[in-house]
């Protein structure tokens, strides 16, 4: 695993853009529903084990939610939109709400996708309003709970989530 990289920036819309990613040698799931849904799994048991416990995701037929200690929404989710070809395997979560988002809009999107004469694993979260984000007329001290604590959250778990997924190849 090589070429770890995480980016973060705001879009014109206000929304938030946060990629992490990696380079492996070969692919890490199979091009097909079942690896897509493999994608999606891994993320969340990531999250599960990487807060050992504290926040966990639970799915039912409707969507998916964050929840801390079992009970508070953190965040929720839409149903899994899978999507493979030759060209990229994916797993894309529509946010609708929760108490970490300021509003319902953006997408987390699990993916494997050829790069060169290997292939990158990407975590990418799109026009995510994030209510612990700086905003005009906020407190001094709202942006630096998301820059010193979500922010760093979410790349640590990507990286995390990277690790299982070559592990998991490998067993």
């Amino acid at each position: 695993m090589r070429g770890w990289e995480t980016t973060e920036r705001v879009l014109d819309s206000g929304g938030f853009e946060s990629r992490q990613r990696v380079l492996v040698d070969v692919p890490i799931v199979d091009a097909s529903a079942s690896g897509a849904r493999t994608l999606s799994v891994t993320y969340w048991r990531t999250v599960d084990r990487f807060t050992r416990g504290t926040v966990r995701a639970t799915w039912r037929g409707d969507g998916g939610r964050l929840k801390l200690l079992g009970g508070a929404t953190l965040l929720s989710f839409g149903t899994a939109q899978l999507a493979f070809s030759a060209d990229e395997v994916r797993c894309l979560h529509e946010i609708r709400g929760g108490l970490l988002a300021l509003r319902a809009g953006g997408t987390v999107t699990l993916a494997q996708r050829p790069a060169g004469d290997q292939y990158e694993l990407s975590v990418l979260v799109k026009e995510y309003v994030p209510r612990l984000a700086a905003r005009t007329a906020s407190p001094w001290w709202a942006g630096a709970l998301y820059l010193k604590g979500q922010s760093p959250f979410h790349a640590a778990v990507s990286r995390r989530y990277f690790d299982l997924l070559v592990r998991s190849r490998a067993a």
